[in-house]
């Protein structure tokens, strides 16, 4: 009996999709670990990179997150830090809810201890373990919240560390830096009394003080290491061997032990709990989005803010057979002309890309 090969026809593609600067910079960085000698660790990380599923709350396709099949849960990790920020600003928002005055505090390292990242770091975590037990400011005005800490390079005044914070202020207003009143423009008293608290347990007395507005848990959720792409390689691998394991999530007060959000040490906040699981379903591989997405028919309007998201988040670029990037107006007019059943037909696709 004959036995025939089947060949089935590939799908002709109007687009292709390229690793953009976040998978780039994940792959620098999994060649330093390796350098430093721990090479299983760079092995998780590159598998983290390798595969990333976008998926969607049900009833709420505004709600997406993009997660690697493998999560190597590093610190490090440029694809692991975007997918913790998006969990934690959702849960912070949801811990505001339940606050009866929430506001957001930024505290600040002094100016000392910036040549080395390990002792920046450890200095104002134990600074900001005084300004917890103090009496005069922190126990009188502070109910509880949630802290994220983060880190800054710069090339001329090295490491900068400080903290963003969602607080439930214990006091009957709103507080703002600045109060304005009949006798003018004055430092709110009590942001006047955490400038002298902050200089007493070591901090810097820079700091910001405000009533939430919309939006603001990505300003808590910002990632914990933030440096520009153009850091060197030493810098990198110092980041790279001190941050190994450090928390930088954590809650205190009237926010510690909440049993909806329960965790040991603050760092579930940024994963999805079993339960949290099931209130999302799985699209596909961000590559799976994209194609779908851009045909020869025409570009699908439910899933085009899907694959322009991760362009926007730093995922990928989306070029045309060409290797012409396709920007965010380009597909933003497209949506706008797309018909109700949410497919384009006039060809219009095909000679703009």
């Amino acid at each position: 009996m004959c036995t025939c090969a089947v060949v089935s026809k590939r799908k002709s593609r109007v687009v292709t999709v390229k690793n953009s600067w976040r998978l780039r910079a994940l792959f620098r960085i999994e060649g330093l670990i390796r350098e430093v000698g721990q090479g299983s660790r760079a092995k998780r990380m590159g598998y983290c990179g390798n595969t990333i599923f976008v998926k969607v709350k049900k009833g709420d396709p505004s709600n997406v997150l993009y997660e690697p099949q493998l999560r190597c849960k590093d610190r490090v990790c440029p694809v692991c830090n975007s997918y913790r920020a998006s969990i934690l600003s959702r849960k912070v928002e949801k811990l505001g809810k339940d606050m009866e005055n929430p506001h957001l505090l930024t505290i600040t390292a002094n100016g000392l201890n910036r040549d080395s990242l390990k002792t920046a770091v450890g200095c104002f975590k134990k600074s900001t373990s005084l300004l917890k037990k103090e009496r005069s400011w922190w126990k009188k005005y502070i109910r509880g919240g949630v802290e994220h800490i983060e880190v800054t390079y710069n090339e001329k005044t090295g490491w900068h560390v400080h903290s963003h914070m969602l607080v439930d202020l214990a006091v009957d207003r709103k507080v703002e830096n600045i109060q304005i009143s009949n006798n003018g423009v004055s430092v709110d008293p009590i942001k006047k009394d955490l400038e002298h608290v902050l200089l007493k347990v070591g901090l810097g007395t820079i700091s910001d003080i405000r009533p939430v507005i919309e939006g603001y848990g990505k300003e808590i959720s910002k990632y914990s290491m933030k440096f520009g792409l153009d850091i060197d390689d030493e810098r990198l691998k110092e980041i790279i061997i001190d941050m190994k394991g450090k928390r930088m999530v954590s809650r205190f007060g009237n926010c510690y032990g909440l049993k909806e959000m329960d965790d040991m040490d603050g760092e579930e906040m940024e994963q999805l709990t079993p339960e949290d699981e099931e209130e999302y379903i799985t699209l596909g591989t961000i590559k799976d989005v994209v194609y779908k997405c851009f045909q020869e028919t025409g570009v699908d309007k439910e899933l085009v803010g899907y694959a322009m998201e991760a362009v926007k988040i730093g995922l990928i670029n989306i070029c045309s057979v060409d290797n012409k990037s396709l920007q965010d107006e380009e597909v933003d007019s497209l949506r706008k002309e797309t018909t109700d059943d949410s497919r384009w037909h006039d060809c219009k696709l095909r000679k703009r890309i």
